[in-house]
């Protein structure tokens, strides 16, 4: 019999509520995704400063043939051929800069702004053809919708319609002149203006036609497809990706603490000089709880140890896996500048070995030296190659191909066996043996740590005053003895009170009922009674008196006994780990002095002395376990080797995980990684990164990073808003036409919503949203913080932290006034102060300031003194000791300038960004600005500051005009003023 199911109008209402919901969240992720789409897309522009260009004639465009002394420079080191033509871009369209008196007019638009741009091939003959891939745009910030509406030349949605309806035609060109007139048409029905005109709306344009080789737009080509894939509905595949880009907080849950149950998660560590440091350490713990989809976010000022935490996150992963016997992680540190991702690769590459004993430490594979492997773009291939990176890329190329040869693999087979038998002393004979052995010992030191883990933690529970095991043994048998010794006192007191009472006549005791009597007996107990015995009185007869002594000494029996069960305990404890301890001497494992086990008093004593030993122990083990199987795993045949099909790209990656755990690359490269061809087209293999590392993202902004989110299962994102921010190539009034574009707002005053989330353009950073994503606070600011500071002296370092970091840093130098070994006093040179030079006004040069006189003093100084500063520094490469910052790239050339030859090469003078991730012993900064000045760059942002500051590991002198800076202590320049000139003010000029 049929029973209709009937819902209720109420669940009814919620199931469509819950529908709609989801429906909106879906759209809102959407458009979240467009809108990032649409800002990378608006930034395809071309920086007339930062490029160079060639001025060419509109009827040589129009002809198709450029004239030799125009375009002959751009095939010198060209790389972006294709076939036997370079890429070129034309810009026949650009607004023209128009001045009244010296005031600028249209000071919306910076200097030489294309409006218009047309890809293009040039051969070596001068002739223009079609591009292969690209089409013509205009940039995003002139077309409707916008907010400021006077730099609009033509619609979007115009621009739209017309590239649907002659995309075929763009992409079919059979010769220059159609293209061309394809491009002149594209221009004119977007403006409804002739391409000859020299204006567009209310805006005037240059005469002259531009020509750039194309070496911009390339970057984002990797980014945007990314992105078109997501917008398809793939957005839906990623949580990692969601959690970015959703437009609310993350809900906040507790710290967790340290403790005894956390540690032995924490399996791996690369290093084995030192130890985490508790904010390190905090770090782990909660990286150790990350799920799919979560986003750690860890704020990490300067020389706090960002290169030992993302060494460790990746250690402990890979021995993970290795214990669990899976595949080995697929890791990816990516940044979007290549010194921040080349300082990554440099860090994996040189581990410091702890040992000398035996060669666990080294490679025992032909080949490979780091454990980082470089994918860098084919203009750095070349410079990868010099500085001897490992660097490869999705076709397998270089590394790769050359560690995967017949010839390596045999060679590397050979070595490993003869290195695996010389570990364990004995001969093995195949590949499988060596594995089963590895891992059998790898799982045999977790088992050990769990061992000394649950004895310790048996200890921590009765070790309440932080005591060594040895030190809680040898007081706890000094507390027994001094009971036995009370115990036979007490004793011996009871004797005495039995004798005394005897002497007392018995005819007192007979008659004490009577008053008289009772006062003479209760006199003479009284007079017995001393000054610890407080359980007696007078009034009590010897049996109580007796009575009472038996309950204290029973107390004390029992106390003695506690205290003998309890050492009996500590000292199985002992004896336990112990024998773990000779268990792994036996081995040969550790010897004894790099275990002093028994002096640890706390979690952190014992986590520290564990870092240094098992686990990077374990870290090496893992990494033979992975060798091993590397070399007896399934290889890429001649065919498969270059392709990008789906099983191909995932064996390459496999493989590479196990010799390479780390892949290291720029955030325009990451797309291409994961780019497979499957069932006759493309796709990404998303979430297939197990853990994406954001290194430097306070200089990334969301939208170049966002789309990569979206390969990884998990990020942990590295940075600092208190370092050199990102580069922002959209303004505040066209991101927010974006986002309404977009409809990810509905009014203006719904952008600082975004803007507070993070999820904006134009001023934000992938820190920034990181810490929105995240679910942890420190210190009352979302993400973890890294607090121990080691790199300068206590002096330099507390400008920082009273400037941005609220007093969070913990400086662990010392002041280096008390630091004996240090010889900057001896040359008169503070570790914190300012030299005066005296200046009245700076002078400028294209838009960019210069003080000679001061370029010069700087100089001087530097002359007389760099060869005491070598001196003071004979381990240190000469390179690595002086360093001159200055805020305007015109200073730079005026120091270089009056630097002598001889030191040129060996001071490096730069702009702050320069500096941004590097130190020197000794930094000198040019404040430039005269006394009438002002100083309104250097406190236009704190960061500037705080970076170059910290850059300086010894000394940070400020050369200048002290009245340049600001008398009020709330301005960067202010507080500089203030603690340079308490530390040392010396008078140049």
């Amino acid at each position: 019999m049929y029973i209709p199911f009937v819902l209720s109008a109420h669940t009814l209402h919620i199931y469509y509520y819950n529908v709609n919901e989801r429906t909106h969240f879906m759209q809102m992720n959407l458009q979240m995704t467009q809108y990032f789409r649409d800002s990378i897309a608006a930034k395809l522009s071309i920086d007339f400063k930062k490029s160079s260009y060639e001025i060419v004639s509109f009827e040589d465009i129009g002809i198709g043939q450029i004239l030799e002394e125009s375009y002959q420079n751009f095939f010198k080191g060209a790389n972006n051929y294709s076939g036997d033509k370079i890429e070129i871009v034309i810009v026949p369209k650009t607004i023209k800069t128009i001045f009244e008196g010296q005031e600028r007019v249209n000071n919306n638009i910076k200097d030489l702004s294309g409006i218009f741009f047309i890809p293009a091939l040039l051969d070596g003959s001068g002739r223009l053809f079609p591009p292969e891939v690209k089409t013509p745009w205009i940039p995003r910030e002139y077309l409707f919708p916008l907010i400021d509406e006077s730099l609009a030349v033509g619609s979007l949605e115009i621009f739209d319609d017309f590239m649907s309806a002659h995309i075929h035609e763009f992409k079919n060109c059979p010769d220059w002149a159609s293209y061309f007139e394809l491009c002149k048409g594209m221009y004119e029905q977007i403006t409804g203006c002739e391409i000859t005109e020299p204006i567009v709306g209310s805006i005037e344009l240059e005469d002259k036609i531009y020509l750039f080789k194309d070496d911009t737009i390339i970057a984002t080509r990797n980014i945007l497809a990314l992105y078109d894939d997501l917008i398809k509905g793939n957005y839906k595949k990623s949580k990692l990706y969601l959690n970015f880009i959703k437009q609310e907080f993350s809900v906040l849950e507790p710290l967790i603490k340290n403790s005894i149950e956390e540690s032995p998660k924490h399996v791996g560590q690369m290093g084995g000089e030192y130890g985490l440091s508790p904010s390190q350490r905090e770090c782990l713990i909660h990286f150790n709880h990350m799920e799919e989809g979560d986003i750690l976010a860890v704020n990490g000022p300067p020389g706090t140890g960002k290169t030992t935490l993302l060494q460790t996150l990746v250690a402990n992963l890979y021995v993970k896996r290795a214990l669990n016997k899976e595949k080995a992680p697929v890791i990816v540190a990516s940044s979007t500048n290549n010194q921040a991702v080349t300082n990554i690769i440099e860090s994996f590459g040189n581990i410091k070995k702890k040992w000398t004993r035996n060669n666990l430490e080294n490679r025992w594979v032909e080949g490979v030296n780091s454990f980082a492997v470089y994918f860098p773009s084919a203009s750095k291939a070349t410079e990868a190659t010099i500085k001897g990176f490992h660097h490869t890329n999705p076709k397998g190329e270089n590394f790769f191909e050359e560690v995967e040869s017949d010839e390596n693999i045999q060679k590397s087979q050979e070595k490993f066996i003869k290195e695996c038998s010389t570990y364990f002393d004995t001969p093995i004979l195949s590949l499988k043996d060596c594995e089963e052995k590895i891992w059998h010992r790898l799982n045999g030191i977790k088992n050990d740590s769990n061992t000394i883990f649950k004895n310790f933690n048996d200890f921590f529970a009765m070790n309440h005053n932080e005591k060594s095991i040895d030190m809680f043994i040898e007081d706890i048998k000094k507390e027994i003895e001094d009971g036995k010794e009370n115990l036979q006192k007490l004793q011996a007191r009871v004797k005495e009170w039995q004798e005394e009472y005897k002497k007392i006549p018995f005819y007192y005791r007979w008659l004490k009922f009577l008053p008289n009597f009772k006062h003479k007996v209760q006199n003479r107990i009284s007079a017995f009674i001393n000054l610890e015995e407080a359980f007696l009185d007078d009034s009590m007869g010897i049996e109580e008196i007796i009575s009472n002594y038996s309950s204290v000494i029973k107390n004390v029996r029992n106390s003695i006994h506690e205290k003998e069960e309890l050492s009996k305990k500590v000292k199985d404890i002992k004896i336990n780990i112990q024998q773990v301890i000779d268990h792994l001497v036996n081995l040969n494992v550790l010897k004894t002095e790099d275990f002093d086990i028994f002096s640890v008093k706390n979690i952190d004593d014992l986590n520290g002395l564990l870092d240094t030993s098992l686990r990077y122990l374990s870290f090496w083990l893992a990494v033979h376990y992975y060798e091993c199987r590397w070399l007896t795993a399934k290889k890429l045949t001649a065919k498969q080797r270059g392709k990008n099909f789906q099983n191909v790209l995932t064996l390459f990656y496999d493989n590479l995980s196990m010799i390479t755990p780390c892949y290291v690359m720029t955030f325009y490269q990451l797309p291409k990684l994961l780019l497979a061809y499957d069932e006759g087209q493309q796709k990404y293999l998303y979430n297939k990164i197990d853990l994406l590392i954001v290194d430097e993202a306070g200089q990334v902004t969301p939208e170049i990073a966002a789309c990569s989110f979206s390969l990884a299962k998990q990020a942990v994102v590295v940075g600092d808003v208190h370092q050199i921010e990102p580069v922002w190539n959209i303004h505040r009034k066209l991101d927010i036409s974006l986002a309404k574009t977009a409809e990810v707002i509905k009014v203006k005053d719904e952008f600082d919503n975004l803007t507070t989330l993070g999820l904006n353009t134009s001023e934000s950073s992938v820190m920034k949203v990181a810490c929105k994503s995240c679910k942890f606070e420190k210190f009352e600011e979302r993400g973890l913080f890294l607090s121990e500071h080691r790199r300068c002296y206590d002096e330099i370092i507390d400008y920082c932290n009273k400037l941005v970091y609220k007093g969070h840093l913990e400086p662990k130098r010392g002041l280096g006034a008390n630091d004996k070994d240090s010889k900057l006093s001896e040359q008169s040179i503070p570790h914190f102060g300012h030299y005066q030079i005296d200046s009245i006004q700076s002078n400028k040069r294209a838009g960019s300031r210069y003080n000679e006189v001061e370029a010069r003093e700087i100089a001087n100084w530097i002359s007389e003194n760099f060869d005491n500063l070598k001196a003071m520094y004979p381990k240190i490469n000469h390179k690595n000791i002086l360093g001159i910052i200055t805020p305007f790239k015109q200073q730079v050339s005026e120091i270089k300038k009056a630097l002598p030859e001889h030191i040129k090469k060996l001071v490096d003078v730069g702009t702050v960004h320069t500096f941004q991730g590097g130190e020197r012993q000794v930094i000198i900064m040019s404040t430039v600005y005269g006394k009438n000045d002002g100083c309104y760059f250097i406190d236009a942002s704190k960061s500037l500051l705080n970076v170059a500051v910290s850059r300086s590991k010894d000394s940070f002198l400020v050369f200048g005009e002290i009245n340049c800076l600001s008398s009020s202590e709330t301005a960067p320049s202010g507080l500089l003023r203030n603690m340079v000139t308490q530390f040392n003010m010396v008078k140049i000029s």
